[in-house]
């Protein structure tokens, strides 16, 4: 079976953009995705606009406004992917960039490698490191990098190298 990946959502006054977000989300090719939208107490129509989008693979939170941050780790203890997608409401997803960085791992190293953006920063809340990141597009590295949250990874190679940790 194909690994899961977790599209995060959070979301603050995005009604102008909360759509086309999630249509992009929706969109991916990658067969199997959840997508989780964390309002952060919005006071636009967000919560609402988001919650159209509901079913089985979409679930929308409301949590009072605490800050991005706070979001992305609610959505991030909710999740159960193997995989995460970190994506702000007012972004937009190719239909095929999960698909094409999972295409990137090797068989047989799923759950091993993380995809991160160029300098590889990995922070987030203590002790989920376990939890690959699919967030930009230029750098493989392995997850281990990041035994806790609040340290920093570098990438020596980029652009689909693999690069021991």
């Amino acid at each position: 079976m194909q690994p899961l990946v977790s599209i995060l959502i959070p979301a603050y006054k995005a009604q102008e953009w909360i759509v086309d977000t999630l249509r992009s989300a929706l969109a991916q090719t990658w067969p199997r995705i959840e997508i989780i939208v964390v309002d952060d107490g919005s006071t636009d129509p967000t919560l609402a606009i988001a919650r159209q989008f509901e079913s089985e693979s979409v679930r929308v939170i409301s949590q009072k406004n605490q800050g991005a941050a706070a979001a992305r780790n609610k959505a991030l203890s909710l999740c159960h992917g193997d995989y995460i997608q970190s994506l702000d409401a007012d972004d937009l997803l190719a239909s095929d960039k999960i698909a094409k960085q999972m295409e990137v791992l090797a068989p047989g190293e799923a759950g091993h490698f993380s995809l991160h953006p160029g300098d590889a920063s990995c922070t987030g809340p203590t002790g989920r490191s376990s939890f690959p990141l699919l967030c930009g597009v230029t750098c493989l590295q392995r997850s281990s990098c990041c035994a806790s949250w609040n340290k920093r990874c570098s990438c020596k190679q980029r652009c689909g190298s693999s690069v021991a940790s």
